[in-house]
């Protein structure tokens, strides 16, 4: 599968990437661990060589998972995962980016993950309080690289502007952001920002956490249990209805391509060079079969255009 590099790091990931916040199991519906661990499994073989996770999903359940499973090929594959979101005794998550908090998180990360160190090591919310100087929080990361526990910085849902803070302290490899064909905000400027910099971009939630698969219909009704009914506006009852009607169009364009819905979404991200991996999450082996297919050719420009066009009136809204 095609790599591309990192920043400036000298790291290579797979075009397409592992998701595993489905691995943690909560929030996403029926997950057997089984049928994840062969997933995981099955993605390494076709070429998939980056696998991202956080502590949070399922409070380091898929963590553990990851470390388990790919143990035996560790030094082939790149681990990404997060820091920053604790929770308490009942599951709550609060934003912590203290030095305190991040030395404990990166010890139980590499516990869980069952290595000696991680490859991307990501803050997954910047701080909304501001009460934690950016330098308390970045030093400490700088301190991470210097033991040896990491080896490179990312960021996750930072802004242009928290990003610029970011790099003022430590050298900031990456910048992961939710991208898709229906979210699009990261085109006004941290794109542009990110390829400027050499800041590899790592899109995440690629297929809109399921709507862009197909698989949704009117008559679709999520559980309230299930993590895009609590979080993401995409799936609230007025838009999901706007947005189905957007993806008949969009199954037509897709039919007429000949290649599967999903691919399309995927493959139309894999169109900018500027994106480095595209997290795509999966939770049976049919699933990573499906994602990794996206790799394997490539839109036209025609087709390209067209399909961004179709999706332009909707492109605000951020998880």
């Amino acid at each position: 599968m095609e790599t591309r590099k990192l920043g400036n790091s000298d790291l290579y990931p797979s075009v397409i990437g592992f998701g595993s916040w489905a691995a943690g199991k909560a929030g996403w519906g029926d997950v057997d661990d089984h049928e994840t661990e062969a997933a995981i499994r099955h993605a390494y073989e076709l070429g998939i060589n980056f696998f991202d996770t956080a502590p949070a999903y399922g409070l380091g359940h898929s963590e553990a998972l990851l470390g388990k499973v790919l143990k035996p090929v560790r030094e082939h594959v790149i681990l990404a995962t997060k820091t920053g979101l604790e929770w308490n005794e009942q599951g709550q998550f609060s934003i912590n980016v203290s030095k305190a908090n991040i030395m404990r998180e990166v010890d139980e990360s590499l516990r869980r993950l069952n290595t000696d160190y991680i490859d991307l090591y990501q803050i997954h919310w910047p701080d909304p309080s501001g009460k934690i100087p950016v330098e308390e929080t970045f030093e400490t990361l700088n301190q991470l690289v210097a033991q040896g526990k990491i080896r490179h910085i990312g960021v996750s849902n930072f802004n242009v502007q928290q990003l610029v803070a970011a790099q003022t302290v430590s050298p900031i490899v990456s910048l992961q952001l939710p991208y898709n064909l229906f979210q699009r905000d990261v085109e006004h400027a941290a794109l542009a920002y990110a390829k400027q910099l050499k800041i590899g971009f790592i899109p995440y939630s690629p297929l809109a956490q399921g709507l862009l698969t197909g698989k949704f219909n009117y008559l679709t009704r999520l559980p309230k249990t299930d993590v895009r009914a609590q979080l993401n506006p995409l799936f609230s009852e007025k838009q999901f209805v706007k947005n189905l009607v957007i993806i008949e169009t969009f199954t037509g364009m897709a039919r007429a391509i000949g290649k599967p819905l999903n691919q399309v979404a995927i493959n139309w991200l894999l169109y900018r060079k500027e994106i480095t991996s595209v997290i795509t999450g999966a939770k049976t082996i049919k699933q990573v079969e499906d994602n990794a297919a996206a790799a394997k050719w490539s839109l036209s420009r025609e087709d390209y255009e067209q399909i961004s066009r179709l999706f332009e009136t909707d492109s605000s809204y951020v998880i």
